[in-house]
């Protein structure tokens, strides 16, 4: 019989795909990024031309508080899309959370635009799902998209998920909530 209180392993640092390595933002590099008011990109040892992390655009100024609060739960926070030939930030994936009550995990994704179209946010987003659906306590995975983001559509209805319902972001608007078993995912 196991511990219900015992805790469970946590992802890797590094999720592996077929071109990007989806690398785990450390608690430090956070907290640098949450540290520094003048502005200045945090550290991430890969080129970033775009500052991936810029809190203006990107999930770091809702993950922070959550590390602050718990940091065991930043394995299941944001991660880098560096494509693995050139050492270049693509983009970056995360989880809004660790696994829920249900075992549910969402996920969220963006490519930077210069390398949009390349197959890239279906690949941060099938690797994420991969090495979700693989731990033991996630049962369901989630993505929440706007209806009329046709590639994120295609992405999550590929991977076999169902629409389950609608919710409004304060930021985003309109978004339809997907959902799948974790067992039941499409994956390549």
């Amino acid at each position: 019989m196991t511990d219900p209180e015992a805790e469970q392993p946590a992802l890797p640092d590094v999720l592996v795909g077929p071109r990007l390595d989806l690398v785990l933002v450390t608690v430090e590099q956070l907290l640098t990024r949450a540290d520094d008011h003048d502005g200045e990109p945090a550290p991430l040892a890969y080129d970033d031309p775009t500052d991936i992390l810029s809190p203006h655009d990107s999930p770091i100024r809702w993950r922070i508080p959550m590390v602050r609060e718990d940091p065991r739960s930043n394995p299941w926070l944001i991660r880098l899309a560096v494509e693995r030939s050139t050492g270049t930030i693509v983009g970056l994936g995360n989880f809004h959370a660790p696994p829920d009550s249900r075992g549910m995990v969402e996920i969220g994704y963006r490519v930077v635009p210069a390398y949009r179209r390349r197959g890239y946010g279906r690949e941060i987003a099938q690797t994420m799902w991969r090495y979700a659906a693989a731990h033991p306590d996630v049962r369901v995975l989630r993505a929440s998209v706007s209806p009329d983001n046709t590639g994120s559509l295609a992405i999550v209805l590929a991977a076999g998920l169902v629409q389950v319902g609608e919710e409004w972001d304060d930021e985003d608007g309109l978004e339809h909530v997907f959902e799948v078993a974790a067992p039941d995912v499409v994956l390549d």
